[in-house]
């Protein structure tokens, strides 16, 4: 004799119109944030076409200037955030800053992997190295790591946060924006790993950071690795680098295409070995990064 199962009690009305009711409140909100950005790249691309067209974009060299000013500007209150300094702005949440610094070590561990790469880095360079979000995971690989920066402030808190993490290994290196290349002596001699993360689309123009690819490609040792994030461009305006107002436009001064900054690179000497893409970034809310991984020739 079979035994009934219980029968499911009804559900109420209210109970029935709800699951329907959510789905259209989280239509609408997900309709009106696509409508709001939407509105927002339609304004940048129009201020774009208009600066160029009456040609009121701003010269490299005020850009160049304008940058220096504003990563010194100790009373600028983004300014620390924006370095990726502990403990400020989004980075209140430790898990987020040690997060993001601890991605960009094991990215660095699988290009190594993918490639067979045996890199025992001796001496690592980071160009832009801010307050020291990537220097606390590298710093442990290496006998000295250098970090090269324009604000002598974010060289302080680096320097800061590495003898807090237990290090002695770091060398600060100041170099004036107008002036990349003097890193080159500065750092005084070749290094097997160049690291560089939120810093290129930082800078002034895209012509710019080819100067900086040079000088990186110039401070690696024959067979060195560079990894280096830029943010890529989508071939339209609204992703387009801005050559205006650097401070408020400051996450899009400089952007490319991917295949534009592969050609660059192989055109600075370096061998382009892997690109990987990260189309969002919730832990800075941000988009269109690529990291590249680049070798300098006499890589075995």
């Amino acid at each position: 004799m079979s035994e009934e199962l219980p029968a499911k009690p009804a559900k109420s009305p209210a109970t029935v119109l709800a699951k329907p009711l959510y789905r259209f409140r989280d239509g609408i909100r997900w309709r009106a944030r696509a409508l709001l950005q939407n509105a927002r790249d339609a304004k940048l691309a129009a201020e774009a076409w208009a600066r160029r067209t009456v040609g009121l974009n701003r010269s490299e060299n005020k850009l160049i200037s304008d940058s220096q000013s504003y990563w010194n500007n100790l009373s600028d209150r983004s300014r620390n955030q924006n370095s990726h300094w502990r403990g400020v702005g989004i980075f209140a949440d430790d898990s987020r800053w040690l997060s993001l610094g601890h991605g960009h070590l094991e990215l660095y561990e699988e290009f190594a992997r993918a490639l067979n790469l045996r890199h025992s880095p001796k001496r690592i360079v980071e160009w832009g190295c801010g307050g020291g979000m990537n220097a606390v995971h590298f710093a442990p690989l290496c006998l000295e790591f250098y970090g090269v920066d324009i604000s002598s402030a974010s060289l302080e808190e680096c320097g800061r946060q590495l003898i807090a993490a237990g290090f002695s290994n770091f060398t600060p290196v100041l170099i004036d924006a107008a002036d990349p290349e003097a890193a080159v002596s500065r750092v005084g001699g070749p290094c097997d790993l160049l690291i560089s993360t939120y810093v290129f689309e930082l800078l002034p123009t895209p012509e710019y950071g080819i100067r900086v690819l040079r000088v990186a490609h110039e401070l690696l040792a024959p067979g060195g690795i560079g990894m280096i994030q830029m943010k890529y461009s989508e071939a339209n305006r609204t992703t387009a680098s801005r050559r205006w107002a650097y401070a408020k436009n400051l996450a899009w001064n400089a952007t490319y295409r991917i295949e534009e900054f592969w050609e660059a690179a192989e055109q600075c000497g370096f061998t382009p070995k892997m690109v990987t893409l990260l189309p969002k970034q919730p832990l800075v809310n941000d988009r269109n990064y690529a990291y590249f991984l680049l070798l300098k020739a006499g890589a075995t």
